[in-house]
């Protein structure tokens, strides 16, 4: 199964079209700021599960603030990550509260910057942002994953082509003496 995850669209969706137009997923994760987007395009595809998330600037009452999903048996908490003390250079309690839902894989957005870390014994990723990236040009992930095992996560740029990004997940590092 091949799933998209976009995040941080906030109101310009060609690329998201683009992509999935090209790539053909059988599934969309969109992780919020602007979760509209995300309704655009349930009505555009209606054969593709569209998950999604309300970030900080989504206001859809309806929306959920996160989500626990698990296409092919696996488990994922989806968050916009503004209410898990994401920032720029720290996935904040993302990982804590995917290992409380038993969840196998962590994915958030808001920093808009991409991130592949093992942290808890959670893979956290973070697509970036597809419409206003902070580093870079815009990016996604595109996520392999069968018979309840990831097979591959790589980072896309706008275009479908690999995005310049060491995807090998590493282990988040605490301080020194940790």
């Amino acid at each position: 199964m091949k799933i998209l995850v976009f995040a941080d669209s906030h109101g310009h969706t060609i690329d998201m079209y683009g992509l999935i137009e090209s790539l053909l997923p059988d599934a969309v994760i969109h992780l919020g700021d602007h979760y509209e987007d995300a309704c655009d395009l349930r009505r555009s595809y209606p054969n593709i599960p569209i998950y999604a998330v309300r970030g900080n600037n989504d206001f859809e009452p309806d929306a959920p603030i996160t989500a626990v999903i698990a296409p092919e048996g696996v488990r994922m908490y989806l968050t916009h990550g503004h209410r898990d003390r994401v920032c720029w250079s720290d996935s904040g309690l993302v990982a804590a509260h995917a290992a409380e839902q038993g969840c196998a894989l962590a994915l958030y957005g808001h920093s808009h910057l991409c991130n592949d870390i093992v942290e808890q014994g959670v893979r956290v990723m973070n697509p970036g942002s597809i419409s206003l990236p902070r580093s870079g040009r815009g990016s996604c992930i595109l996520m392999e994953i069968e018979n309840g095992q990831i097979l591959s996560a790589v980072f896309l740029d706008t275009e479908g082509a690999p995005y310049p990004h060491d995807t090998a997940p590493k282990k988040k590092k605490r301080f020194g003496w940790f």
